[in-house]
Order: C-alpha cells, then sequence, then structure tokens
C-alpha cells in the first residue's frame, strides 16, 4: 500500500506542481511526511535524512562562486569572446560544448564535468542565441561520453567490475565493455543530433563579428584569473589522481580539489576582493530549484524504502515477451535512474540478471548490459539526478533555472523512448559476443 501512495503521490506533485505553477518539491515533501510518518512509521528525522545534502552543497557553491562571475559581468564578456574565437558560427556552438564536455569528462572529471563546463557553455550558447535546453543536453550526454568509457570512466568501471563479477574472464569482459561503450556513444550522438534539429539548433545562423570582442575592465580581469585558476585545480588533481595510483598526498590534493571545495573558496576569494556585491550574489542562489529537488528527491527516498526497487526487479524477471525484453530493460534502468543512482543501484541490481536473460532468450548479452547500462544513464539529465542537478545549477543566469528545471523533466522522458526503440530495431545488437 505505501508503494502505491508514493507513486501516485509523485504523480500528483508533479501534475499540481504543473497545473498550479506550484513548487513541485513543497508538495511532494508534503507527501515524503505524511506517507513516511503515518503509513510507514518512520521518525521525521528518518525523512529529513534523505535530503540529498551533496546535490545541495553542489548547488550552493556552484551559484556563490558563478555569481560573482555573473554579476560584474565577467561571464557575458567570456560568452562573447568565446563566441568570437568560433568565428560566430553559432551552429557549430552545441557541438563545440558536447565535444569539450566529452574531453574534460574523459580525462577524469566524471560527474564534476558539468560543474567545470556549465558556466563557460551557458553563456556562449546565450550570447550565440542557442536554446538552453540544447546546452544541458550537449553538457550532459557529451560528458557520457567521456566519462564512460572503460579505461578510467568511472561508470564504465563499475560496468565492468560488475560483468567481472558475473563470472566472464577479463580479457572477454573488456571487449564487451568496449562494444557498450561504442553502443553508448552511437546512441549519445544520436540523442544529441535529434534535440539539435527539434530545438533548432541548425538555425542559430552566425553571429556577426563586426566588432571586436569585448575587454575585461579591473574587476573583470581578477575574477577571470580565479575562474582559471578554478578551472585548472578542478580538472588536473583529479587527472593525476586517475592516472598515478597510490601516492596519498596526491589523493589528499584531490579531496582538496574537489568542485564544491575549489568554488566554495573561490566564492570567499571574490567576496574578500569585492568583486561583486555579496547580497546580490546570495539573493541569486537558486533557492526554488533547491527546494524542488529536495522535495522530490526525498518522496522518491521513501518510495524506495517501500519497495520500489524490488517491485520493479520483481516485474522485469516476470513473463515478458522475448521481443519485448530489451525494450523492457531500458524502461526499468531508466525508471529506477529516476529514484535512484544507476551506478550504484540499477547497474549492480540489473546486471546479475543478463546470464539467464542471454542464455534463456538467446539475447545478445552486449546489447542488454547496453540496455542497463544507457537505460540508467538516459535520465541523468533529469533535475532530480546528481548530473542534472549540476548541470542546471551551472547556469549563470537565473531567469533559465526554473526553466531548465521543468525542460529537463521532460528530456528525462524522452530520452529513454528514444533508447527503447533503438533497442527494439537492434542497433545495441551490432556488435556479437
Amino acid at each position: 500500500m505505501a508503494l502505491w501512495l508514493c507513486i501516485l503521490a509523485i504523480v500528483i506533485s508533479i501534475l499540481v506542481g504543473w497545473k498550479y505553477k506550484l513548487n513541485t518539491g513543497i508538495i511532494a515533501m508534503g507527501f515524503a511526511f505524511v506517507i513516511g510518518i503515518c503509513v510507514m512509521g518512520m521518525k521525521a528525522s528518518d525523512v529529513i535524512n534523505f535530503w540529498p545534502t551533496t546535490i545541495v552543497f553542489y548547488l550552493l557553491s556552484i551559484s556563490l562562486f558563478f555569481n560573482y562571475a555573473t554579476e560584474n559581468g565577467t561571464m557575458n564578456v567570456l560568452g562573447q569572446k568565446l563566441l568570437h574565437a568560433m568565428g560566430g558560427n553559432a551552429k557549430l556552438v552545441p557541438f563545440a560544448i558536447a565535444a569539450v564536455s566529452a574531453i574534460v569528462g574523459g580525462l577524469g572529471a566524471g560527474a564534476s564535468t558539468p560543474a567545470i563546463v556549465g558556466p563557460f557553455a551557458f553563456v556562449m550558447a546565450a550570447t550565440a542565441g542557442v536554446n538552453p535546453v540544447l546546452t544541458a543536453i550537449a553538457i550532459t550526454f557529451g560528458n557520457l561520453i567521456g566519462s564512460n568509457n572503460p579505461y578510467n570512466g568511472y561508470g564504465g568501471s563499475i560496468s565492468k567490475n560488475l560483468i567481472i563479477a558475473n563470472n566472464v574472464d577479463e580479457a572477454m569482459t573488456m571487449d564487451w565493455s568496449l562494444k557498450i561503450w561504442f553502443n553508448c556513444c552511437i546512441i549519445t550522438l544520436i540523442v544529441i543530433v535529434l534535440f539539435y534539429f527539434a530545438l533548432k539548433g541548425h538555425k542559430a545562423g552566425k553571429v556577426s563579428m563586426k566588432e571586436a570582442a569585448p575587454k575585461f575592465n579591473e574587476v573583470q580581469s581578477k575574477t577571470f584569473s580565479i575562474l582559471l585558476v578554478a578551472f585548472f585545480l578542478m580538472v588536473v588533481p583529479p587527472i593525476l589522481n586517475t592516472w598515478i595510483k597510490g601516492v596519498p598526498a596526491l589523493k589528499t590534493l584531490n579531496q582538496l580539489c574537489q568542485p564544491q571545495v575549489i568554488m566554495m573558496l573561490g566564492a570567499l576569494l571574490c567576496a574578500i576582493l569585492k568583486l561583486g556585491d555579496e547580497k546580490t550574489v546570495i539573493r541569486k542562489i537558486p533557492i526554488s530549484t533547491i527546494v524542488m529537488i529536495v522535495g522530490v528527491y526525498s518522496l522518491i527516498k521513501v518510495a524506495t524504502e517501500a519497495g520500489l526497487v524490488d517491485f520493479i526487479s520483481g516485474v522485469l524477471t516476470s513473463s515478458i515477451p522475448r521481443a519485448l525484453v530489451p525494450g523492457a530493460i531500458v524502461l526499468f534502468a531508466a525508471f529506477l535512474s529516476f529514484f535512484s543512482s544507476s551506478t550504484s543501484t540499477v547497474m549492480p541490481l540489473m546486471y546479475p540478471m543478463v546470464p539467464a536473460l542471454a542464455s534463456g532468450l538467446g539475447l545478445n548479452p552486449i546489447a542488454l548490459y547496453t540496455c542497463i547500462f544507457f537505460g540508467g544513464l538516459a535520465t541523468a539529465c533529469s533535475p532530480f539526478s546528481t548530473g542534472g542537478a549540476v548541470c542546471i545549477a551551472a547556469n549563470p543566469y537565473e531567469d533559465q533555472k526554473e526553466l531548465l528545471s521543468n525542460k529537463m523533466i521532460i528530456v528525462a522522458l524522452i530520452v529513454p523512448v528514444i533508447t527503447i526503440i533503438a533497442a527494439e530495431v537492434g542497433l545495441f545488437n551490432l556488435f556479437g559476443v
């Protein structure tokens, strides 16, 4: 009963929030407390402990740091300079953003990539007139290409270890992992291109470059210098820590240089140097977005405690027609990742099912692993996931944050549909075992 109440509460929260322009998070938080305490016998503190403190701190640190650069005009000037560097060709901006995100993610930044690339990408895209939703898609899915490779990518490494746990030898596992990654790269590029045309990125045209790019004033020059140093510290130590193992000092440096730490220290330095109005900077923190994420995430965690994961697992292993198994796997992986982490919950839960499904139904195990792998990542752009929330927070334009929060939910519903179609038409069967 509690599970169905949670599912109903999630649907009501989203529909009522959309219909009456209310913050969905407030509605969801109310449901979380009522269902958790009255139906499931939880304490109020148990529900409060579900709050995603890591995501919230990410949002606060990103906002505090980059709000200084936005408030004093640094980001606006930077966007124009970046666009000048591309010759004003706005059509190329989304693909350039996706490529940079893939490179940064592949170098070892992983889930931190949106926080690193986002502020620059959104400014350049806004200057070029590119839809912010397309920009967020380019950042999120570009990052998936780089950060999920099987060599040093976080998701790729977890996938590889889980396949080994299914009694596949290491040599074959690496071969399969590369093929799974290639499958994911193909569907990722398809997603980016489809949204590129759907959101009219191809009509962005060319921005006039008759006037020279504006120059930074003194305050903006100081701010830009801090941005460069922060970028270096957020990228280089994690890369070194990935490539060089077993050095304690490097591990400590890597922890100190986590994006949320660097951005909080950067905000402190900006405040000390008076690079912006502190009250304005704090006032622009996206509280509405934070409330929405906290509320919905808490309700989702209550649903998980009510047995959501076990319920879906049971449905998946019941009688589903063979032809529909790939699509069903994508659907459940995507649905579960809305409510939990793909790498820590969805993949460990569903990967052990693959050997039995592959042998019992005569299906390609690489295709099945891909369905789980990318099915879980298909909702990575959701504002309720870490990647989606950080990407939205990295947008320095306050008036776009609420738009992105709503639109990215829609995107996170569309991408699994695209992935299901790809799975059913055999796109993931390009590589045999």
